[in-house]
């Protein structure tokens, strides 16, 4: 679809300057669109035959999509693997716009905390199954650096451990590998330079390579597990995944009479494998974060194995140790 000056709505110019408090917002109430966009260089081509740059229909005008197929994020919550109970929401608008309607959206709905009333504690232990911070920094990175060329949505993907980012294409091949394990995203090259512009000066990003510090600091924070930066050798995509926290894999509860591990349905002596732990949440097979939660349970002591120092026996189950049902409760 072909665009002409007229697609730039001069409300949303005047938002956005009164918002970065700009000089020329109070000259933008009055002034033609077309001098008030080229101020802000959002125009192209000949003076005679002036056009819209892609930055300014993706900022300034109500439906982006109409230029940019698939311009949109959506946010689907799949609290079990068969779909039952799904939710999909799907935010359009101005980039700016979506963007802070996915994240208010996130914040109301998906994120949320638990708190334990420690003995001996005065102050109770808190924790959120995912760090707002950390979420705020993967979509709005997502959208900074998303081909609008590409005719995909940026999805944020909300399953009972975890929760997935995923914009197209994929990191820049600066970025080897080895970064990419590492968490160290430092590229030399910026895709979307104008859209990062905006959004730093509306400060929905943070500065340069900063993001994914940030993220890596609000996770461990949060005492949650290190996020996952993922892609395939084509780095067709990028996908952020956020573990979700520990304590939030599922209810941790303890039975009647027992301190045992029950996630899901109880399993047999009252405690469980892997497998069945998988089962009670509805996988047919462990997931791939649920080893490592297992390792930080046990690690801070409040899991064991049930036949001690067979950690790779066919029949090792899991239980609560002494305690632990009181510390989590």
């Amino acid at each position: 679809m072909g665009a002409d000056i007229q697609d730039l709505r001069a409300p949303l110019i005047s938002g956005f300057l009164y918002t970065v408090r700009s000089s020329l917002y109070e000259s933008s109430k009055q002034a033609p669109v077309e001098e008030t966009a080229r101020s802000m260089r959002l125009l192209g081509g000949p003076r005679e035959a002036l056009r819209p740059l892609d930055v300014g229909l993706m900022f300034f005008n109500e439906r982006p999509d109409n230029f940019f197929p698939y311009a949109r994020i959506e946010v689907v919550d799949k609290p079990d693997p068969t779909g039952k109970g799904m939710t999909e929401k799907i935010f359009t608008g101005p980039l700016d716009k979506q963007l802070e309607a996915a994240l208010s959206y996130i914040r109301n709905y998906i994120i949320a905390e638990r708190v334990w009333k420690i003995p001996g504690q005065a102050e109770a232990l808190r924790v959120l199954n995912y760090p707002y911070e950390a979420v705020e920094e993967s979509l709005a990175n997502a959208v900074y650096h998303k081909s609008y060329q590409i005719g995909e949505p940026i999805t944020v993907m909300v399953t009972p451990d975890k929760m997935e980012i995923t914009s197209l294409p994929g990191p820049d091949r600066s970025i080897s590998d080895e970064d990419l394990r590492d968490c160290n995203l430092v590229s030399r090259r910026y895709r979307n330079r104008r859209i990062g512009d905006f959004l730093k000066e509306l400060k929905l990003v943070e500065g340069r390579n900063t993001g994914i510090p940030t993220i890596l600091r609000a996770m461990a924070r949060n005492g949650s597990g290190r996020p996952q930066f993922l892609t395939d050798d084509d780095r067709s995509y990028l996908t952020v995944r956020l573990p979700v926290h520990k304590y939030f894999l599922k209810a941790l509860e303890v039975r009647p009479g027992t301190r045992l591990l029950v996630l899901g349905l109880p399993g047999e002596e009252g405690s469980l494998s892997a497998a069945e732990i998988a089962r009670g949440l509805g996988y047919s097979r462990p997931t791939e974060t649920l080893p490592g939660i297992i390792k930080d349970l046990i690690e801070d002591g409040s899991v064991e194995y049930a036949i001690p120092g067979s950690k790779y026996n066919r029949a090792q189950k899991l239980r609560l140790t002494e305690g632990a049902g009181k510390r989590l409760s």
